[in-house]
C-alpha cells in the first residue's frame, strides 16, 4: 500500500473534493497503520468521513459517537461500517478486540480523556496502534477562530505529549498541515496543497503546523 494508492481511494470516496485533499493529507502520516482486514475503530466518528475512507481502504470498520448522526450513518452504513452510539469513556466492547483504532479532535471534547484512553487501550489488542489526531492549540487560525471565538480547547503539544506519555511512554509523535476550507475549486485546492507541503518543509514552521498526530499502543488482551 502506497501513498499514491491511498490518495486515489480517497479520490474514489464520495467526500467533497476540498474534504478529500484534507483526509489525504491526514491519513498520509499514518495509512500504514490500517491494512486491509484491520479491524478498525474509529472514536468520535461524527458523520463518519475517516470511517468512509477505512472502509474503501478495506478494513472492517467499526464507528462509535457520543451523539448518533442518523442520517450519516445511515447513508455510509452500506460500505459495511457499523455503527454505534456510545461514549469512549466506557465502550462496549471486549478486550483486544480490535487491531487498531483511530480518534480524531475527540479528547479535547472529553470530560476524563484518561479513562477514555484506558478504554482505548482495553479494547485494542496488545501493540495494536492508537492513531491520536488533535488540533494544536496554538496554531494560529485554530486559536483565533476555535479556541478565543469559540469553546475548543484544544491541547497545547506540551499537554498534548504528557497526557500520552502516561499511557504510553514510548509514543510517537509528529506534526502535519491539514486545512478543510470551503472553496472546492481544483486551481485553490491545488494552491492550498502547495501552500501546505510549503509550510511542512519550514522547519520553522512546524510547532504551529495545524494538526498533533501521534501513535499509542494498545494493551488488550
Amino acid at each position: 500500500m502506497s501513498k499514491e494508492f491511498i490518495r486515489q481511494t480517497v479520490d474514489k470516496t464520495n467526500l467533497r473534493n476540498n474534504e478529500k485533499l484534507y483526509m489525504w493529507r491526514l491519513m498520509r502520516k499514518v495509512y500504514q497503520y490500517f491494512p486491509r482486514g484491520c479491524r478498525v475503530l474509529d472514536v468520535g466518528c461524527g458523520e463518519g468521513l475517516p470511517a468512509e475512507i477505512l472502509a474503501q481502504l478495506g478494513c472492517q470498520v467499526t464507528a462509535v459517537d457520543i451523539e448518533s448522526q442518523t442520517k450519516e450513518w445511515v447513508k455510509r452504513g452500506s460500505l459495511g461500517i457499523k455503527f454505534k452510539q456510545a461514549s469512549a469513556e466506557k465502550l462496549p466492547f471486549a478486550n483486544g478486540c480490535f487491531d487498531a483504532v483511530w480518534i480524531k479532535d475527540a479528547f479535547h471534547h472529553m470530560e476524563h480523556p484518561e479513562r477514555a484512553m484506558a478504554e482505548l487501550q482495553r479494547v485494542t489488542c496488545p501493540e495494536g496502534p492508537i492513531v491520536v489526531v488533535e488540533a494544536n492549540r496554538y496554531n494560529p487560525v485554530f486559536y483565533i477562530h476555535l479556541t478565543l471565538l469559540g469553546d475548543h480547547q484544544h491541547y497545547t503539544q506540551k499537554a498534548l505529549r504528557k497526557f500520552l506519555q502516561q499511557a504510553d511512554p514510548k509514543f510517537s509523535y509528529t506534526l502535519a498541515e491539514s486545512r478543510c476550507l470551503p472553496w472546492k475549486a481544483a486551481w485553490i485546492l491545488k494552491l492550498l496543497e502547495l501552500f501546505e507541503e510549503t509550510l511542512e518543509r519550514i522547519q520553522i514552521c512546524n510547532p504551529w503546523l495545524t494538526y498533533q498526530i501521534a501513535v499509542v499502543k494498545g494493551k488488550g488482551k
